[in-house]
């Protein structure tokens, strides 16, 4: 509980019992435990602060890391690696690649693959189609079980759809997702979410901040519709397959990345002081 405060008393112990206080905010919180056992007490004060969550590096508007890339781009796809805010106003960062790959021979693949009217649709860093290679020495697996560790809120398989809820711009949440996902109508949500599985993607569904899709194996992403991912999208897997049909938009926001990052809370904490 990432909001846990107050007394709890008479926690029962074997034959004795102990109390314990939680006080302050996040950045100075102290912990008191008081034991009682016969004619023995004994208390520790613990002072900390919780950790925030750490978000990964942002290479692109999307960032596709694979070693077997199947991509088909079709409709009216846009992805942007300018920055934008989420009232689609124009950001004040620098621009991004719209596609980030790993390998020079995957950024060709992409490039080759594009029909015209897709191509002048991929914008940011370097001009239409952006799409571009860059180095990452991002451990995957230690990112997603540490975001994972502090979840907010998981879902399993399944379709969600309109009322569904994960999080909003004022109180972004993380997300955990394990299994195949389809996320439709005007299902909405913000923060950082990880979706271990395929997902599909359709109706005005609408993501503001990071939105990872991660597996060991093969990955299947599909984006119909016309909602839109505002921050970073991350696809990593060994095979990728990544479709999307009908006016999707996949845009690079640093002001979703900040509102993640400045508003997300951890569940791990460092220890300032401790007396006993």
């Amino acid at each position: 509980n990432k909001t846990l405060s107050g007394t709890f008393s008479d926690i029962g112990l074997m034959d004795g019992a102990y109390e314990v206080s939680i006080t302050g905010p996040d950045s100075q919180m102290t912990i008191t435990s008081t034991s009682h056992f016969g004619n023995t007490n004994h208390q520790v004060i613990v002072t900390a602060v919780r950790e925030p969550a750490v978000l990964p590096s942002v290479h692109g508007a999307l960032y596709i890391s694979t070693d077997t890339l199947n991509v088909k781009l079709q409709g009216n796809l846009e992805i942007d690696g300018n920055d934008r805010n989420i009232d689609d106003s124009p950001g004040s960062e620098p621009a991004v690649p719209g596609i980030a790959v790993d390998d020079p021979g995957d950024s060709a693949y992409v490039i080759n693959t594009l029909k015209p009217k897709i191509a002048n649709n991929i914008e940011g860093l370097g001009g239409d189609p952006s799409v571009n290679t860059v180095v990452d020495n991002t451990d995957w697996d230690e990112v997603t079980q540490n975001l994972i560790f502090s979840q907010d809120t998981s879902l399993g398989s399944g379709t969600y759809a309109a009322g569904t809820v994960l999080g909003t711009f004022a109180n972004p949440i993380i997300t955990y997702v394990e299994g195949d996902v389809h996320f439709s109508s005007t299902a909405t949500g913000s923060g950082i979410m990880i979706i271990n599985g395929n997902v599909t993607m359709s109706g005005q569904f609408t993501y503001y901040g990071m939105l990872i899709v991660y597996g060991k194996s093969s990955i299947e992403t599909t984006f119909v519709g016309n909602g839109g991912i505002y921050g970073s999208t991350v696809i990593v897997g060994s095979n990728v397959d990544f479709k999307s049909t009908g006016t999707t938009g996949i845009y690079y926001s640093s002001q979703a990345i900040s509102n993640a990052q400045v508003n997300l809370k951890s569940s791990r904490f460092e220890i300032l002081s401790w007396w006993e």
